[in-house]
């Protein structure tokens, strides 16, 4: 078999060598002139040889797939690290609240839950006038959900929405950024970067992938680019109806990561932790440096959702961020470096992740990623029926779980 991919970001990566190990020949095609999609880490620029991760963060507690990976490709972890969620550290209306108020607003919201359980596809704005929570723990709703599903509360599901604010224990990350995942499995595959897919054309006796340089000839063809993605590129004969049906009805979120170093370590580090809450932009923000030397401390937030900034240059969102951490420190803070990545805005993402509603994962993802005549396949983190955040793992999950189709 020759397998064509479409995309080297993890899924892509993951199938190839999968598909690769079991004897067969793989092409990666890759619009971008890197590999990893939205696993992206930056280096240049930042002091003291200090890194961030722009796109994809955290392995969160209890996924294996990308645990057993890491260590296959001989990497190491962090250390596991909490956000100490219990009692948030929570930002608003200019100050920084004490203990006792930021455990009263978290509790309001777990309280909620159990009072007034959210309904089947019940937005979360929804769930929040039915339950009649304050005016700041509505905040708080606005804030979490920009870490996860990253999308506005009348757009995210009620049901799947982490008030208990669980996700915040038993993180880690990849020593030396989370890209070094993807480029170590991308080392002995045919990668072909800066190859922009057009057009798929498949029939019983292979495939055809277009690029906007050359064209390509195979048995198979995988898709893996983001779910946005799949409904720009052309496919002959068209995709079954159910098929493009399904892929209008997916909802994914939207967001800018932004990423800023500042010399004053340990009054940033005083003043957020490892991370808190805000109402201003960005309504999450964590540390990224805990487990890295030097002087300064990387900061990294994501305005999603509403709390996208969509009429801002790149440095009035930096200076809007500067202006937050500095009324979380209580003085100005001095940013010796600053990164804005608009995820939804870029051309071969246009999305952070997907965010189903109700009941999408059974009804929509199987049509979602069911192959078309034996010939099209499809993969990535928006395929995976996992419940909750882990955009790395979905992906890895989906990987396998692709891998076994096509040998089948």
């Amino acid at each position: 078999m020759k397998l064509i991919v479409i995309g080297a970001g993890l899924s892509g990566l993951v199938t190839a060598h999968e598909v690769q190990k079991a004897g067969h020949e793989v092409v990666l095609l890759e619009a971008r002139d890197r590999v990893g999609g939205r696993v992206f880490t930056i280096r240049d620029g930042l002091r003291d040889g200090q890194y961030a991760d722009v796109g994809a963060e955290m392995i969160y507690h209890g996924q294996d797939n990308i645990l057993k990976l890491v260590a296959a490709q001989g990497l190491e972890l962090t250390s596991e690290f909490s956000l100490g969620t219990e009692t948030p550290d929570i930002i608003f209306h200019g100050r920084r609240l004490s203990k006792e108020a930021s455990q009263e607003l978290a509790q309001e919201l777990r309280d909620g839950v159990k009072r007034t359980p959210p309904g089947f596809y019940e937005t979360v704005a929804q769930w929040s006038r039915r339950a009649r929570v304050s005016d700041d723990a509505g905040l708080l709703l606005t804030a979490i959900a920009q870490g996860t599903p990253a999308a506005p509360l009348r757009l995210a599901d009620s049901q799947e929405l982490n008030v208990e604010l669980s996700w915040g224990k038993g993180y880690r990350k990849i020593k030396g950024g989370n890209d070094r995942l993807p480029q170590s499995l991308a080392r002995g595959l045919d990668v072909r970067l800066s190859r922009l897919v057009r057009l798929v054309t498949y029939d019983g006796r292979g495939v055809t992938v277009e690029t906007d340089r050359e064209t390509f000839g195979g048995d198979r063809v995988l898709v893996t680019v983001p779910g946005p993605l799949v409904q720009e590129l052309g496919f002959d004969p068209v995709l079954p109806a159910e098929k493009i049906r399904a892929l209008l009805q997916m909802r994914y979120g939207n967001g800018i990561r932004i990423v800023a170093q500042y010399k004053e370590r340990e009054l940033v580090r005083g003043a957020i932790g490892l991370g808190c809450f805000s109402d201003r932009m960005p309504g999450y923000i964590m540390e990224q440096s805990m487990q890295q030397p030097g002087e300064h401390v990387v900061i990294s937030g994501l305005a999603a959702g509403d709390a996208e900034p969509t009429l801002m240059t790149e440095e009035q969102i930096l200076d809007a961020f500067d202006a937050t951490i500095s009324t979380a420190v209580g003085q100005p803070v001095r940013r010796a470096f600053g990164h804005v990545k608009n995820w939804t805005q870029d051309p071969l993402t246009r999305s952070v992740v997907r965010a189903p509603l109700g009941d999408q994962r059974e009804t929509v993802l199987p049509e979602i990623r069911r192959p078309v005549e034996g010939r099209v396949f499809f993969a990535g983190e928006y395929t995976d029926d996992r419940v909750g955040p882990g955009g790395m793992e979905g992906a890895i999950r989906s990987a396998y779980r692709v891998t076994r189709e096509l040998l089948a």
